[in-house]
């Protein structure tokens, strides 16, 4: 199974999700962080429990025409997709549909036996805080994906269970590595954000 860890970058974030779906055939159940902005950090508050609240500040409109909103008392974690008109029965829906996505996350990370998570780094600046607290009784890969040919890992996250993709290296023609002429003839910035993280699935499977 697969699942997003997101990324601090609104279209980077949510293409880790649709390349889910476009590369496994597989939609199946919104997971917590599917559709979301989130840093490292606020992953970890996340399973750690941290309580899912809602600033009263907002954005509206944003560019996708609805209402951005960030998650209370976290590090970062940001909704741009969820509310349309903000009102108070607006923040109760999104605060029941996180809760009920949390409950989801937590149950699946019980009850499978092997998941891949993915989550995308832009910058050096970006994985100071990517290290992932998980059921010790979970098999699981992390996978972190990252067009930064400069990014160093951190010691604390070389193990065995820790894959590390240079996009760079599947789609430059310099580098004499794999060329996907669908990449390259994509005309949608975002589409091709999408389809730059195909080799994640051609390298896990």
């Amino acid at each position: 199974m697969y699942l997003s860890l997101s990324a601090s970058y609104e279209g980077n974030a949510c293409a880790v999700k649709d390349s889910i779906i476009k590369f496994t055939k597989i939609e199946g159940e919104t997971q917590f962080f599917d559709w979301l902005a989130a840093s490292m950090k606020s992953v970890n508050q996340i399973l750690e429990n941290t309580p899912i609240l809602f600033e009263s500040n907002y954005i509206y409109p944003n560019a996708l025409n609805t209402t951005s909103i960030n998650f209370k008392n976290f590090d970062l974690l940001k909704s741009h997709h969820d509310i349309h008109e903000f009102n108070e029965n607006s923040i109760n829906e999104i605060t029941q549909k996180y809760t009920r996505r949390y409950e989801r996350l937590i149950h699946t990370i019980k009850e499978q036996h092997t998941i891949f998570f993915i989550r995308y780094c832009k910058n050096a600046d970006n994985i100071e805080e990517n290290e992932i607290n998980i059921n010790p009784n979970l098999v699981f890969k992390f996978i972190l994906i990252s067009d930064c040919d400069n990014l160093i890992i951190p010691n604390s996250l070389l193990k065995d269970n820790f894959i590390y993709i240079n996009l760079n290296n599947y789609i430059d023609d310099n580098l004499n590595n794999y060329i996907d002429d669908d990449i390259l003839n994509e005309t949608n910035a975002y589409l091709q954000i999408v389809k730059k993280y195909k080799c994640v699935f051609n390298i896990v499977n």
